[in-house]
C-alpha cells in the first residue's frame, strides 16, 4: 500500500514538471502568482492535480502488481516527491529560510557568501532532478506482469492401509 502511493506520489510530481503550466499561464497573459492559495504553490498544486492521471497510468501499467519491493529507488522517490511538495508550501519554506538563517550566522553576520534562499532553491533543484532520476530508475525495475495460469492441482497422495 505504502509502494503503491509512493510510486502515485512521484508519478504525479513527474507529470506536473513536465507540463510547463507557469509558462502556458504567462503566455496566455495570466500571473501565475496570481493564481496562489494561500500558502500553496503553483508547483503544489499542479502535482495535485495531476494525481488522477497518475491513477490512470498507475492502473493501465498494472504498476501495483510490478512495483519490486522496497529499494533505493523507491526510498530516493519518496525522499525527493516529499521534499519538492515541501518546498512549495509557504510556511515550510518560510521555515527552512529561517532555520538555514539562523545555522548559518547564529551571532548575525553571515560566516558564507550564500544565501539561505539559494540554498532552498538548491534543495528544489535537488528534489525535481531526484524525482526525475528515481522514477526513471523505479520503471527501469519493474518485473513483469504476472500471467493469469490455471492453478496447478496437487496430487493427493493415497494412504496405504
Amino acid at each position: 500500500m505504502l509502494k503503491r502511493a509512493v510510486v502515485l506520489l512521484g508519478l504525479a510530481v513527474l507529470l506536473s514538471l513536465l507540463f510547463p503550466v507557469r509558462v502556458l499561464l504567462l503566455q496566455g497573459g495570466v500571473d501565475p502568482l496570481a493564481l496562489q492559495l494561500q500558502g500553496v504553490d503553483l508547483a503544489a498544486l499542479c502535482a495535485i492535480a495531476a494525481v488522477i492521471p497518475a491513477m490512470a497510468l498507475s492502473r493501465h501499467g498494472q504498476l501495483p502488481q510490478r512495483v519490486p519491493r522496497w529499494n533505493l529507488w523507491l526510498a530516493l522517490l519518496a525522499l525527493c516527491s516529499l521534499l519538492f511538495l515541501l518546498l512549495h508550501v509557504s510556511w515550510s519554506v518560510d521555515l527552512a529560510t529561517s532555520y538555514l538563517h539562523d545555522a548559518l550566522a547564529p551571532d548575525g553576520a553571515l560566516p558564507m557568501r550564500i544565501a539561505p534562499g539559494t540554498l532552498v532553491h538548491g534543495a528544489e533543484l535537488f528534489a525535481r532532478l531526484g524525482v526525475l532520476v528515481a522514477m526513471v530508475g523505479v520503471l527501469v525495475t519493474l518485473q513483469a506482469v504476472p500471467e493469469d495460469e490455471p492453478p496447478v492441482q496437487k496430487r493427493r497422495r493415497r494412504r496405504k492401509p
